[in-house]
């Protein structure tokens, strides 16, 4: 009998726990970036949130804006007034 109420509180008390959400797989890969002149271009595969950040040869950096995908493909681009000299490439949360 003991072993029959056990069996219950856990059935009960899996009934009544709260859901929980489970992640997608997640991850961003075969990320890139480019620089050609003013502007600054990166990019990911995979799932995940992301956004770049150009680096500009007056001392001034330019963020773009963050984009999601999901199993998919990216892409960013921004531009500086002056010559863009690195782009780095921000994982989101």
């Amino acid at each position: 009998m003991g072993k029959r109420l056990i069996a219950l509180l856990i059935g009960i008390a899996a009934a009544s726990a709260p859901a929980v959400a489970v992640a997608a797989p997640s991850g961003l890969h075969d990320c890139g970036t480019k620089v050609e002149r003013n502007v600054g271009n990166g990019w990911c595969h995979g799932t995940g949130t992301f956004r770049i950040v150009v680096d500009c040869a007056d001392g001034s950096s330019v963020k773009s804006m963050w984009i999601r995908i999901s199993g998919g493909y990216g892409t960013l681009g921004v531009s500086c007034r002056a010559l863009a000299t690195n782009v780095t490439i921000v994982e989101g949360s």
